[in-house]
């Protein structure tokens, strides 16, 4: 969430607090909070109209936006959303655990590849690769060409920056049967 957006929200929650105590305080006892309420309003009873009908209009006109938005965009956030001159273009998080799997099966002797992929704003992916090593080598080795492997292939089909844990499972100590894509 943008800066901005955590600030709007947080002004929201801030305004709302204080109508709703207002509101409670004007209709049950509150010690204290009913007396100030009730002294601005004797003082200021002009002041006190406009706070409420400033504050009204402000939630209202939140309540609003996020009703429009809330209707009208789509569930999207394990898509990557990618915006150019030419418009706006949407890869799902499947195709992109896709291109992962793929890339990691043809370039190394790995089975069972299981891949998870999280978008982390609009500049970066995050991957958890978890293979079973066919060839029982180095394991650290191929980790960390397998992690390279699928940073290059999100560099090349993406053009983004990734974030890339790989987990190897020896096949000697796995339980699964072997799937080799």
């Amino acid at each position: 969430m943008s800066r901005t957006s955590k600030i709007l929200l947080s002004l929201m929650a801030v305004i709302t607090l204080i109508q709703t105590v207002w509101f409670v305080s004007s209709e049950m006892f509150i010690p204290y909070l009913t007396d100030f309420f009730e002294s601005m309003r004797t003082t200021n009873s002009r002041l006190t109209e406009v706070v409420a009908i400033v504050f009204g209009v402000i939630v209202a006109l939140f309540a609003l936006v996020m009703l429009i938005i809330a209707l009208s965009s789509r569930t999207s956030e394990k898509d990557l959303k990618l915006q150019g001159g030419r418009g706006k273009l949407t890869i799902p998080k499947k195709s992109m655990e896709q291109i992962v799997d793929k890339s990691i099966a043809e370039n190394h002797q790995v089975g069972n590849i299981q891949t998870k992929v999280r978008v982390r704003g609009n500049d970066r992916i995050q991957a958890q690769v978890s293979v079973e090593d066919i060839s029982d080598g180095n394991y650290d080795v191929n980790a960390k060409e397998i992690q390279e492997t699928v940073q290059d292939s999100i560099q090349r089909h993406l053009g983004m920056k990734s974030h890339v844990k790989v987990q190897i499972i020896p096949r000697k100590q796995s339980s699964k049967s072997l799937k080799v894509i």
